[in-house]
């Protein structure tokens, strides 16, 4: 126990000690947050990728429609603006 003291004492008292034990806990918070944050971020990319495919299929199909109800209507009407 006098050994321990001793060395509390050697390194700074025990506020170093508890500020070393307060930093390694904040470090192993941070990881952990940031982890787990890259994995919500991937998550949100992969969804995010997903509805533009969506939306773009959507408007090339749309786009296509379009111009076929143009064309018809170019024919049906002979032409006239």
């Amino acid at each position: 126990m006098i050994d321990f003291l001793s060395w509390v004492g050697a390194v700074g008292g025990i506020g170093a000690v508890f500020a070393v034990l307060m930093f390694l806990i904040y470090r192993h918070d941070r990881k952990m947050s940031e982890d787990r944050l890259s994995e919500d971020r991937k998550y949100m990319e992969d969804r995010l990728t997903a509805l533009i495919e969506t939306y773009n299929q959507a408007v090339q199909e749309n786009t296509k429609i379009l111009a076929e109800l143009f064309t018809y209507l170019k024919a049906k009407n002979g032409n006239r603006q």
